[in-house]
């Protein structure tokens, strides 16, 4: 039967239609039986039913898996990591839930880390497929290796393929990796001064191994000391040098402020042996020299000279430029003499180098 919306309806027309208020008081009735058999109520405590209204909201979000292969949408583009929890945003635009994946206690730092990079690399995927270079510009980003973040994104398509929730979290559980040994410093200390001089010989008298030591030395709880021998100074040894500073003192000053010397009008002088050359030397030559030729009778017992030095006080002006460095000079105690006979090395005659004896 076909219905003209234009003309009024009459009563008998009024008659033949359903009216749709019966169904829906049959529908109450029914809903109100079900409230009373389950003892629930549904505002206040009353047993009032309010009528089905399709203009309120479902109660309660609907949960969708996570899907790598869902685009994500155009507006998007690179996600924002800054100023907002990665997770929300994976949330926001695949949906589901990640972290109810995890059986273990996991390393909350690092979970986050994850997530977000998690996030950059689904922000860096075009037509479900990842785009060049994404995980270099991700690892970048963080300052990780790009191998990290190549496994992240491995695992999230493996948790895909298998439809189980994205799993990315830290597979390190709590209280793992290698324990450091304990070791005690007593038991170290007590090994003798001769036996310490090198970490092979320190470990093996220790009973540790090298490397704890040589990682106990770079942390610092083992120092390196390198020791010189002191000159043993007898009673009589000590008062001399006491002397020696008292007479130093600058006598205009005392008693009220005693000071030392200026030591201006000073030249300290000093003689030492000196090799006149060594076994091995070290030259820079042109590709066109000869290798020079440097002979001695006897290498272990090579020839030394004594050399007399003399050195004062730096002197500067007012505008703090040296005038006088303090060098004197450095004078051998050497001669030289005519070869009496010939070698191999030189002629009869050639002046040679000798050194003079010094008492």
């Amino acid at each position: 039967m076909a219905l003209d919306l234009n003309k009024p309806i009459d009563e008998a027309d009024e008659q033949a239609l359903p009216d749709v208020n019966d169904e829906i008081a049959e529908v109450e009735i029914h809903l109100g039986q079900e409230e009373d058999q389950l003892g629930g109520d549904v505002q206040g405590g009353d047993n009032h039913v309010l009528p089905f209204d399709l203009n309120i909201d479902a109660p309660g979000p609907q949960v969708l898996p996570f899907d790598l292969n869902i685009d994500a949408p155009g507006h998007q583009g690179e996600m924002n990591l800054d100023n907002g929890d990665a997770m929300d945003q994976v949330l926001q635009l695949y949906g589901g839930h990640i972290h109810n994946a995890f059986p273990f206690d996991i390393n909350s730092d690092a979970f986050e880390e994850h997530l977000q990079m998690q996030a950059a690399l689904v922000g860096k995927t075009t037509n479900r497929i990842l785009r060049k270079k994404a995980t270099t510009e991700v690892a970048e980003m963080f300052n990780v290796k790009r191998a990290r973040v190549q496994d992240i994104w491995r695992r999230a398509k493996q948790c895909r393929a298998q439809g189980i929730p994205i799993d990315v979290s830290s597979r390190k559980k709590k209280n793992s990796g290698r324990k450091k040994n304990e070791i005690n410093l007593s038991d170290i200390a007590n090994v003798p001064l001769q036996l310490r001089g090198t970490l092979r010989s320190f470990a093996s008298a220790a009973g540790v191994p090298k490397s704890t030591l040589h990682r106990m030395l770079k942390e610092g709880i083992l120092r390196r000391h390198s020791n010189t021998l002191k000159p043993l100074l007898k009673e009589e040894n000590k008062r001399s040098r006491l002397r020696w500073c008292l007479s130093m003192l600058d006598w205009h000053t005392l008693p009220n402020e005693p000071k030392f010397v200026d030591m201006r009008n000073i030249v300290h002088i000093d003689e030492n042996w000196f090799n006149t050359t060594k076994k091995t030397r070290n030259f820079y030559m042109v590709h066109w020299e000869d290798d020079p030729y440097r002979p001695v009778q006897n290498k272990n017992s090579i020839d030394k000279v004594m050399f007399l030095a003399a050195v004062a006080r730096p002197r500067y002006n007012e505008e703090g430029i040296c005038t006088f460095d303090g060098k004197i000079g450095l004078w051998p105690f050497t001669k030289k003499e005519p070869a009496q006979r010939a070698s191999q090395n030189r002629p009869r005659g050639t002046l040679v180098t000798k050194t003079i004896k010094v008492d």
